[in-house]
């Protein structure tokens, strides 16, 4: 792991003011960014992002900075003004509209001029709650385009006074000048410029006790490990932090592709999670989670259609079978099913009939029947043959006696004692490959060639 960390040059003072990000460039702010590469040791094997220890410093343009798997940038509190309020409830193209009109009171200018964005919610905190980082919209383009030369596969833009403890103040020298920055809160922070030389300034009464440290490079590091290590779980307050607009491309000018980089990082992946975070966060599992769901719902989705083909494909073969088997009738078949259900008949012909009510597999089975007994054959509706069925269905219900038998020739009806029937009398039948109906309270039928559906 590598990490960059570059710190954004301050907007002039004094000087021209620039209406283009072409003005900023004439005044080679280009080329002030700082940077310090921090890379883990040769030997030993990095645990967390305060084993890594600093390797080199410089000082150019972003396209001259070191490769990094991750850059932290650092912009100038001074440059960026942190201000707590009340945010309603909206989704993010909502809030963007109304943002301008919330910080109006705040501001001694109009809002033409500057660049609002809320920052993420602190857990904890309540929801109407919110921090607004205000920059001037002129420079913050012109620096969001700087930061696109960089060659790193993660950039994240920050206050450089989140890195700050809440005890300590830093300052920095600046010409005939002095700027200070103090962090106030989780995601807040002030800075001010003072006129004189460091060492000789006075702070104001209210800040005598605190630690004040000269910016250096051993401040900026350790408080940016610690800003990172703090930050590892997506429940932490400023995990999601991130400045940089969701236009923000980066382009790497060694293999020519531009990528998309997403404005959050709590919008990125389980691939740009953190090596310090913990199996039990949340985001190490979103993409788990998601592909889980997508894997769950096309199951579902392939098993309702699988099912509804095999209804389709068992009616079809359904209406197959009456097809075949109303072919097959004879016209006195034919004519005594008219006459017995009393429904007229549908076709061209003899051979094409359509009954109501399914009664064309009976009058079929029965007319089969009636033919095989005629030529002196053994059919399966046959006195024999049921009985034998019926002795076989009895040892698995387990019954000793029924109640009633009665014969017809083509089936047995029968009827048990309520007290002796232990198991689903239809059920055990299928499971014999017998074909059994239930009749009422305890009387069932046994029908011959189970395997055409009959009575069904």
């Amino acid at each position: 792991m590598s990490l960059l960390i570059v710190r954004c040059p301050l907007k002039p003072l004094t000087g021209s003011i620039a209406s283009t990000p072409q003005d900023w460039q004439d005044l080679s702010c280009a080329e002030q960014f700082e940077w310090a590469l921090c890379e883990k040791p040769t030997e030993g094997v990095i645990t967390a992002v305060d084993d890594l220890v600093q390797t080199a410093t410089g000082l150019g343009t972003t396209a001259s900075l070191p490769y990094a798997e991750e850059a932290l940038i650092l912009m100038p509190t001074l440059d960026v003004r942190l201000i707590k309020t009340k945010v309603p409830l909206a989704n993010a193209k909502k809030l963007q509209q109304v943002l301008p009109t919330l910080i109006e009171e705040h501001l001694l200018g109009g809002v033409e001029s500057i660049a609002v964005q809320a920052l993420p919610l602190i857990p904890g905190e309540p929801a109407l709650v919110r921090t607004l980082a205000v920059v001037d919209r002129t420079w913050f383009a012109w620096l969001t385009k700087q930061l696109e030369g960089l060659l790193c596969q993660r950039v994240r833009l920050i206050p450089d006074c989140l890195v700050l403890d809440l005890s300590t103040i830093v300052y920095t020298q600046l010409d005939h000048y002095v700027s200070f920055t103090q962090r106030t809160g989780p995601q807040t922070g002030v800075a001010w410029v003072e006129n004189g030389v460091a060492g000789q300034v006075v702070l104001p009464q209210r800040l005598v006790g605190m630690q004040t440290l000269e910016c250096s490079w051993e401040v900026l590091i350790r408080g940016a490990k610690y800003f990172l290590s703090e930050n590892t779980s997506s429940r932490s307050a400023n995990f999601a932090l991130n400045l940089l607009p969701i236009t923000f491309k980066q382009h790497n000018p060694k293999t020519g592709i531009r990528k998309r980089l997403l404005g959050q990082v709590l919008r990125q992946d389980t691939s740009d999670a953190r090596p310090g975070m913990s199996w039990l966060d949340p985001l190490i599992w979103r993409q788990v989670v998601r592909w889980a769901t997508y894997c769950v719902g096309t199951i579902a989705i392939g098993f309702v259609l699988h099912l509804s083909w095999l209804f389709v494909d068992v009616w079809r073969w359904n209406q197959q079978m009456e097809v075949l088997a109303a072919q097959a009738l004879s016209p006195a078949a034919i004519a005594t099913l008219s006459r017995g259900q009393a429904v007229p008949l549908v076709g061209n012909d003899s051979s094409s009939v359509a009954l109501k009510g399914g009664a064309i597999l009976p009058a079929f089975v029965k007319q089969v029947t009636q033919e095989q007994r005629r030529q002196g054959l053994v059919t399966d509706a046959d006195f024999v043959s049921m009985t034998a069925k019926l002795q076989q269905l009895k040892t698995a219900l387990g019954i000793e006696t029924l109640v009633s038998v009665n014969y017809d020739g083509y089936g047995i009806d029968f009827e048990c004692e309520p007290t002796q029937v232990k198991r689903d009398v239809v059920q055990t039948a299928r499971s014999l490959g017998f074909w059994a109906k239930s009749l009422g309270v305890n009387r069932y039928r046994l029908e011959s060639y189970a395997g055409l559906g009959v009575g069904s």
